[in-house]
C-alpha cells in the first residue's frame, strides 16, 4: 500500500528544476528547455533530462510515517500489520535523454524505477475470500479507512486431456482454447501475460486491464485470450479480479476524489483520494507449439 502527499505541478518544493538525485550528465543532458535557454551552460536547468523526474520526485512525496493494518470485520480482529519498505515495488519507464537522442534510436531504452509502500509484516490469521476486512490507516492527523470486499480468483476452463502436468499446450494460431471464469460481481480483470525465457527468467509480454468476453445464463462471466497474438513458446498467464471498488477506480474516468469511485474515508467520513482493494489471482501456464492447425 502507498501513500503519498497530493502536490500541485507548480509545488517548487517538489518540482525545483534542479538535479536533487545527481543524474543529470553534461555530455548529453546539457540541452535547454524547448526554446533552447540554457543549452550548453553547464548546469542542470528546469526542463532538462534528469531534472524533477519521477524517480526524484517518488521519494520526497511517500508518507513514511503512517500505521497500517487490515481488520476482519466478520471475526472483529487484527489479521494483518503493514510496515515501511523503501524498496517495496518497481516499474520501468523510458530512460531520460534529450528528444534528438531518442529519435535517433529503433528503441529508447527503460529504466527501473523503485518506489517505497507499506508491505504486510505480520499476518494473523487467513485470508477468507467470503469475509469483508478493512484497513486502517493512522496518520499524524487522520484515521482513514476503507472497507475491502474480496472476489474470488479465476478459474482456468481448460481442456484436461491438452495439458502435461501444469501445462496447456496449444497448437500456434489457435482461437479461443484458452479462457477462465468468474463470478459475476468480477466485470474486470488485470491480465498479465508473461514468456517464460529460464527457470529464473520471465519477460513481461502484456499487463494490462481487460473486460469479460461473453456472460453465461448462470451470471458468471467468461473471459478470454487471443493465442494467435504470441509466438511459439512458454507462457505464464496470471489473470486477476480486483474487488469491485478498486475494479471501478482502474477503469473509471470520473476525478478520484468522487464518492463512486474512492472508498477511503477520514474520521469526518471526508472522501480521501485513493483507494482501498484487493485483487485474488490465478496462474496457468501455456506452451504455444511451433505447429499449426490447417482449416
Amino acid at each position: 500500500m502507498r501513500m503519498d502527499w497530493t502536490i500541485l505541478v507548480t509545488d517548487t518544493t517538489i518540482f525545483n528544476g534542479r538535479d536533487d538525485d545527481g543524474d543529470w550528465d553534461p555530455e548529453v543532458d546539457d540541452v535547454g528547455d524547448d526554446d533552447g535557454i540554457g543549452e550548453d551552460n553547464g548546469q542542470a536547468d528546469p526542463g532538462e533530462p534528469h531534472v524533477d523526474e519521477i524517480d526524484e520526485i517518488l521519494p520526497q512525496i511517500h508518507d513514511t510515517t503512517a500505521t497500517v493494518a487490515l481488520y476482519d470485520l466478520a471475526a472483529g480482529q487484527l489479521v494483518m500489520d503493514f510496515a515501511w519498505d523503501w524498496q517495496a515495488d518497481s516499474f520501468k519507464v523510458e530512460a531520460e535523454m534529450p528528444d534528438e537522442l531518442k529519435e535517433s534510436m529503433d528503441e529508447v531504452p527503460l529504466v527501473v524505477v523503485t518506489y517505497g509502500a507499506y508491505k504486510p509484516s505480520a499476518l494473523y490469521d487467513t485470508i477468507h475470500i467470503d469475509h469483508n476486512y478493512e484497513f486502517r490507516i493512522t496518520t499524524s492527523e487522520h484515521v482513514i479507512t476503507g472497507l475491502v470486499e474480496p472476489l474470488p480468483p479465476p478459474v482456468y476452463d481448460i481442456n484436461p486431456e491438452a495439458t502435461i502436468g501444469d501445462t496447456l499446450l496449444v497448437a500456434a494460431g489457435t482461437l479461443g482454447q484458452f479462457s477462465w471464469i468468474t463470478v459475476p460481481e468480477a466485470t474486470v480483470y488485470w491480465v498479465l501475460v508473461e514468456q517464460v525465457l529460464g527457470p529464473d527468467s520471465l519477460h513481461t509480454v502484456v499487463s494490462h486491464p481487460a473486460a469479460p468476453f461473453e456472460q453465461r445464463d448462470d451470471g458468471y462471466w467468461i473471459g478470454q485470450d487471443i493465442l494467435s497474438l504470441y509466438l511459439p513458446g512458454l507462457y505464464r498467464w496470471t489473470v486477476s479480479v480486483p474487488s469491485r471498488a478498486y475494479g471501478a477506480y482502474v477503469y473509471s474516468q470520473l476525478p478520484m476524489r468522487d464518492e463512486k469511485v474512492s472508498n477511503l474515508r477520514d474520521e469526518n467520513g471526508e472522501v480521501v483520494l485513493g483507494i482501498a482493494g484487493s485483487a485474488a489471482s490465478a496462474t496457468q501456464y501455456v506452451r504455444i507449439l511451433d505447429i499449426q492447425i490447417l482449416p
